[in-house]
């Protein structure tokens, strides 16, 4: 029997550097792409309508199967697959032959990084969704997981950019990301996995100043073209001050790493997920430090920016 042809399909993880929060109220944002990501890869399948295999560097995430209606027949993570499910129901609003396509296809996805580091999971979907079944990725987005859509922009970019809402309409303009202290930039995972999507809910545009939204915007232009490393940091601890005032939270630094010898700011949701580190203390001086509060994963700029 002579199967379809195999299409695959591939979109990269991101990390929010500037603007977390107020990138939804317009702020001008600086994001970047990771070598890691998530592909896709469709197949022909007989005997379901719609079969799908998830997995991680872990093993397996989920399997699933739908009818016609995409309600699930079977998984072993039913509330993955109902998600799912909900999901590519999205997509017949923008597409009558979603059904067609959906058609005895078996899909497996293979996520290339920790699920619980916040680097896209749900967004590396939702462009992979996009790519395969033709459908406007902001759309689906703000119809499933919602958000200012820098995540998306970053699935399928080829380096860092610069990412803005105009009157909510996403503008993304490529720039480069490499300053002469890169080697002292590292990302430490904090181990308290958050929600995007209940610290979107929890934003509120209005509580953002214009004179907060362009001083946000000017250290995303600054730190870009920032060579010296405490020039850097003090932008860092400048975006920490508004963004602290703006959510009503403490800075990551003043609240779990005071006495750390350099620079640190919180990344995307604040309390979780990634933190950046900028330091000119030694790399074993940065792996001892963190050691000792239980955080052993640790990256440096270069070592998963695309």
């Amino acid at each position: 029997m002579v199967q379809d042809s195999e299409q695959s399909y591939y979109a990269h993880g991101k990390l929010l550097i500037s603007g977390e929060y107020v990138v939804l109220a317009g702020a001008k944002a600086l994001a970047i792409p990771l070598k890691y990501g998530q592909s896709l890869t469709v197949t022909e399948n007989k005997k379901y309508f719609l079969s799908w295999t998830a997995t991680t560097p872990k093993g397996n995430w989920f399997e699933a199967t739908f009818n016609e209606a995409l309600e699930v027949l079977e998984s072993d993570n039913l509330p993955l697959a109902n998600k799912l499910g909900d999901i590519l129901l999205k997509c017949k609003n923008y597409r009558d032959d979603i059904t067609q396509l959906l058609l005895n296809r078996q899909v497996t996805t293979r996520l290339e990084f920790d699920a619980n580091w916040g680097w896209g999971s749900s967004s590396t979907l939702i462009s992979l969704l996009a790519q395969w079944l033709g459908v406007h990725p902001y759309l689906l987005l703000q119809d499933t997981f919602g958000g200012s859509g820098y995540d998306i922009a970053c699935a399928t970019a080829s380096s860092a950019v610069i990412f803005e809402l105009n009157n909510d309409i996403p503008k993304t303009t490529p720039v480069q990301f490499q300053p002469d202290f890169h080697e002292n930039i590292y990302f430490v995972y904090t181990g308290r996995k958050q929600s995007s999507q209940k610290a979107i809910a929890s934003f509120s545009k209005s509580k953002v100043s214009q004179q907060d939204l362009q001083r946000i915007s000017a250290i995303t232009q600054n730190m870009l073209g920032c060579n010296s490393l405490h020039e850097f940091g003090h932008l860092m601890e400048e975006h920490e001050t508004i963004i602290s005032s703006i959510v009503q939270l403490y800075p990551i630094k003043n609240e779990h790493f005071e006495d750390f010898k350099g620079y640190i700011k919180a990344l995307g949701a604040w309390g979780g997920d990634f933190i950046m580190v900028v330091s000119e203390e030694s790399p074993d001086y940065i792996t001892n430090y963190f050691a000792q509060k239980n955080l052993n994963t640790i990256f440096k700029l270069n070592e998963i920016k695309r």
